[in-house]
């Protein structure tokens, strides 16, 4: 009967409109649909129209995609952006993404410290207690600041810039705990340039205090013979195999290199980390900020009292004079000034071929998959090198052919055994709270997230060291490595921070603690109103969650599991109590975790 009604339905669209119409299209005009029944569930406004097999309305598979998109294109979508983009379509709307103006942490950062400066002073603090920067639970307070009350215009920047902080990493775990700006301005980097070029990124990069502070080369002198003084090589050595060419040669689909021995082909050695850290001398702050013993900067002068949000500048006097050869044994000339000379380095490190697979498979890593296929790392290495215009390096036509990609979008992939990733903690807890509303009364959405690092070990910039929270190539031990795959999330995923994460969902959905502060402000909570009228039907509160969460992935078996959990709570404030532990389970769930 059914396989009846649709032919002569197909048929009746043929003869109506004269073309082919795909049945839930929504090209539905004109057209009657006549059923036997059209079941409304009691007190709920929605029924079972056979309308709604011509037009489409109710169907989700349009939202699934969108969802799905969103999940690796931003830091979390809630319904009305999940719906917008199914009906703009994923082209249109990242178009539209790609031409926003950036919007920045540091002046919300800055804005926030002197309203804690203010209110201290105004209780009666001594200034002399205030310091001369906020530290870094001011840029902690800025990022989610910025991240809750950014607008839609920032989703996509926000993501590529998180994913940036991750390959050209500095850290609060070190000495720039105490510097709140320097780490704003820095993290400003990549939503500066998270639409534009990559060279652009690594010059901003290299010149920045805060990097210069991290891998020391602020301050960097020259060669000095006489007093067995050296320059530092950290910043040479960590450009080359963490930021730019990696330590093997590559082919275009990120495969490495072998010579006629079959070994792989190094892309430099100690001799060009020498020659290129006599490059990243002469570099030292700009100025100071407003104190009691310097008026101006100079070379050599600390960060305490140093200008950490503008880019250092060189003292020539302080440079390594004369020829050097870099990698690839390009040669930089003598009689340059410091500042040519790194930009010639920089521009020849970009121009590298490694570049284009080296960051374009981090990238897609970050976003899509730990496992893409050389051909889909050939795809973005070309988009890399020339983005249809002649123009390397340009991160929207990268952005473009990750995130457009086959591999990315088509359902294929779902398939694929080996495609997919574990979600970072903080990707997850990101996604959370822009899924469902959450509130403060003052707006104030200062998030130490204290508890999360030490549960997670995850907050923004906050990585143990240099290499990140994880490695590009990590294998856990087990079927992952056996087959050959790698899972960079695995690394910090352990008995520690598995729990901590669990115990963590517990705060938001049980007690509806999602962000806390140090300021003695009012915490950020769940708001969960939307969600409550569905839980009167497990099924239909669990579709809305897998729209949400799960990104129309949620497996049977964990839908079962959660369904006949919520069905055992029928007393009370019943859906209340549903919608908490529906919530609580899912996003402990594997279904969660493991983004397809």
């Amino acid at each position: 009967m059914r396989w009846l009604l649709l032919c002569s339905l197909s048929l009746l669209i043929a003869s109506v409109s004269g073309q082919s119409v795909m049945l839930g299209g929504g090209n539905c005009n004109g057209i009657t649909v006549l059923t036997s029944s059209s079941y409304a569930p009691p007190n709920w406004t929605q029924t079972a129209d056979g309308y709604k097999t011509i037009c489409g309305d109710g169907l989700d598979g349009p939202r699934m995609d969108a969802s799905r998109f969103l999940a690796q294109a931003t830091l979390g979508a809630d319904l009305d952006l999940i719906q917008k983009v199914a009906d703009e379509g994923i082209d249109k709307w990242l178009e539209d993404e790609l031409n926003t103006q950036p919007s920045y942490i540091l002046p919300v950062t800055m804005s926030i410290y002197q309203e804690i400066v203010d209110k201290f002073l105004a209780n009666g603090g001594d200034s002399s207690d205030v310091g001369y920067r906020p530290y870094w639970s001011a840029f902690q307070y800025g990022y989610w600041q910025h991240l809750m009350t950014g607008g839609e215009s920032q989703k996509v920047r926000e993501r590529i810039a998180l994913a940036l902080s991750e390959i050209l990493v500095i850290s609060i775990n070190s000495d720039l705990s105490g510097f709140g700006d320097g780490l704003a301005s820095y993290y400003d980097i990549f939503n500066k340039n998270a639409f534009g070029n990559y060279e652009d990124i690594l010059l901003d990069v290299a010149l920045h205090p805060s990097m210069g502070f991290y891998l020391s080369h602020l301050n960097n002198p020259k060669t000095i013979e006489e007093e067995n003084i050296h320059p530092d090589e950290n910043f040479a050595r960590e450009i080359m195999q963490l930021f730019s060419i990696g330590l093997y040669e590559l082919n275009e689909d990120g495969s490495r290199k072998s010579d006629g021995s079959g070994n792989w082909m190094p892309t430099y050695g100690q001799q060009d980390i020498k020659n290129l850290a006599k490059v990243f001398t002469g570099l030292g702050l700009s100025g100071v900020v407003p104190n009691e013993y310097v008026d101006s900067a100079e070379f050599g002068l600390g960060i305490w009292v140093g200008d950490m949000t503008h880019p250092m500048r060189m003292y020539e006097d302080w440079h390594e004079p004369g020829e050097k050869i870099i990698v690839g044994n390009h040669t930089i000339l003598s009689g340059q000034t410091g500042m040519q000379d790194i930009k010639e380095a920089i521009h020849t490190l970009f121009m590298h071929p490694n570049v284009g697979p080296f960051i374009g498979k981090q990238l897609i890593q970050r976003l899509v998959t730990s496992n893409p296929s050389p051909a889909y790392v050939a795809r973005v290495s070309q988009a890399f090198n020339n983005n249809g215009q002649g123009v390397r390096g340009d991160m929207k036509a990268v952005i473009r052919a990750i995130l457009l990609d086959p591999e990315a979008r088509t359902c294929a992939a779902l398939e694929a055994p080996a495609h997919g990733k574990l979600v970072e903690p903080l990707i997850r807890y990101t996604q959370f709270t822009q899924a469902l509303p959450i509130e403060q009364y003052n707006n104030k959405f200062w998030n130490i997230a204290y508890d999360f690092w030490e549960g997670t070990g995850q907050v923004p910039l906050g990585s143990p060291s240099v290499f990140n929270f994880f490695l590009p190539d990590y294998q856990p031990i087990g079927p992952i490595s056996q087959q050959g795959l790698i899972a960079p999330e695995y690394q910090i995923h352990n008995t520690k921070t598995s729990v901590g994460y669990i115990n963590q969902v517990n705060n938001w959905t049980a007690y509806n603690y999602v962000m806390a502060n140090w300021e003695d402000e009012p915490w950020v909570i769940l708001n969960t109103d939307e969600l409550t009228p569905l839980a009167r039907d497990p099924e239909v509160l669990l579709n809305r969650l897998d729209v949400l969460f799960t990104h129309g992935q949620l497996t049977d078996r964990t839908r079962s599991i959660i369904k006949s959990a919520l069905e055992q709570l029928q007393r009370g404030d019943y859906r209340d109590d549903r919608v908490r532990l529906a919530l609580y389970l899912l996003l402990i769930s594997p279904d969660y975790a493991i983004f397809k």
